[in-house]
């Protein structure tokens, strides 16, 4: 790979607020036009002009299983691009369609279900939501306010969020069918909390509520008893579902390199907010997993005499143990869980600049031990000429930064996994490269993972 080899400025879509409002007026047509039904969830009083980042919504069964074409058609017409998806459940499925303008992502997350299930309980069937939607007034489809009421009130507890806001809007729905919501009350609430909810939904005071939200989750996981033969049924899926999560999982582990100056904490920053939304969690690690050993209090300085031939052994031994457990204890564990592992410098560093490690033994032993290590999904290589590094960071000669350029571009020649970014440019443009390369990386994953062609 050469400086060449720059990822592409790729397409630039409009504003943050324009972009969702496309994404959700198509995501609109598309449902109306090729589901045999559907309604939006909740969060709909503004569409589709201004939401949150996710639209939840409900199909059939046989809808739900094409719904990832239909994004990706979405995508295709919004210009943004599917490159994240999350099984949260076996009927539920979080899509993130991402557009890039300038240096911003906008992220905008349809939610599909066809049953509403939670910690492995169906709630709500698609059959009895859908048949019994309404017509909104902005031209789609909703629940009726019974459904709503329950869907929302279940969705509340198991986050354990419940805010004055949360309550009003559970009133505002008993109040317009007190019958319907009773019932729904009657059947996942029983017992004093269930009355309770009663006089709370229709009194519009959730003060128990929010000093006993952790009895009323209990009280209604207590009602809702799963069929044993439903249980039974759903063991293969659960089986299934787990193995493709451990073959493809939707974590991602990705390493920023580069020689000094180049920007790589910045960029990291940023790679971090932006892409915070489509991950459970984003944690950032520097050089190593830090699970084995003792971390290095600093990089070595130019002037630090290196080890002795045993002593870097040693080292080495220690940070190949470390990404090997480290590995397999935390960052895999955390890339199946669905986080965004990000790491500002790795072990390829290291083959390029061993002083900052002072390391004083044979060349060889670096290169196997780099074999040896598990290695992040996509190394991104931030690029500039030795001058334009130097004028940003002056602790090493304009020659060694010379040669440590010319080896990170070799380097990353030899990695599959590598891309390298322009660093050179002004900041903005830097982190626009950065952000379509880490979308464009994720989006092939997803189309792989979601079998589309």
């Amino acid at each position: 790979m050469t400086p060449q080899d720059v990822v592409p400025s790729g397409y630039r879509t409009p504003g943050p607020s324009r972009t969702k409002a496309n994404v959700a007026r198509v995501l609109l047509d598309a449902l109306a036009s090729q589901c045999k039904a559907y309604c939006i969830l909740s969060g709909y009083e503004r569409l589709p002009e201004q939401f949150d980042t996710g639209i939840d919504f409900m199909v059939n069964h046989e809808d739900f299983q094409r719904m990832p074409q239909i994004i990706e058609q979405i995508g295709r017409q919004t210009g943004t691009s599917l490159f994240q998806s999350i099984d949260h459940e076996l009927t539920g499925r979080a899509f993130f369609l991402g557009g890039i303008s300038g240096a911003a992502l906008t992220v905008v997350q349809p939610d599909c279900a066809s049953d509403y299930s939670h910690s492995g309980r169906t709630w709500l069937t698609a059959r009895e939501v859908l048949a019994a939607r309404r017509m909104h007034s902005n031209g789609f489809y909703i629940p009726s306010a019974a459904h709503e009421f329950i869907y929302f009130l279940i969705k509340r507890l198991y986050q354990r969020d419940f805010t004055h806001d949360h309550g009003y809007k559970l009133h505002r729905l008993y109040v317009e069918d007190r019958i319907e919501c009773g019932r729904m009350i009657a059947r996942f609430c029983r017992g004093p909390e269930g009355s309770a909810l009663v006089r709370m939904a229709s009194s519009n005071d959730w003060t128990r509520m929010r000093e006993s939200l952790g009895a009323f989750r209990e009280s209604v996981i207590r009602s809702h008893k799963e069929p044993y033969s439903r249980k039974l049924a759903s063991m293969p899926l659960q089986t299934i579902h787990a193995l493709q999560g451990f073959i493809r999982p939707t974590g991602c582990w990705i390493a920023l390199t580069g020689p000094d100056g180049a920007g790589k904490s910045f960029i990291l920053n940023a790679v971090s907010r932006q892409f915070a939304p489509a991950f459970r969690s984003v944690r950032s690690y520097h050089m190593r997993p830090q699970v084995v050993g003792r971390k290095t209090a600093r990089p070595a300085q130019a002037t630090d005499l290196p080890r002795g031939l045993a002593a870097s052994v040693a080292k080495i031994v220690d940070l190949t143990a470390d990404y090997v457990f480290g590995y397999a204890t935390r960052i895999l564990p955390e890339v199946l869980r669905t986080q965004l592992i990000l790491f500002d410098r790795c072990f390829y560093d290291l083959l390029v600049d061993s002083k900052r490690i002072r390391y004083g033994g044979p060349p060889w032993l670096l290169h196997a031990a780099a074999r040896i290590c598990p290695s992040p999904d996509l190394v991104i290589l931030l690029d500039a000429p030795p001058e334009v590094l130097w004028a940003r960071k002056q602790e090493l000669p304009m020659e060694e930064i010379a040669r440590q350029r010319t080896a990170y571009l070799e380097l990353a020649k030899r990695l599959p996994s590598a891309i390298v970014i322009d660093a050179s440019q002004p900041a903005p443009d830097v982190i626009h490269d950065v952000v379509v390369a880490v979308t464009n990386h994720l989006a092939l994953r997803t189309r792989n993972r979601l079998n589309l062609p």
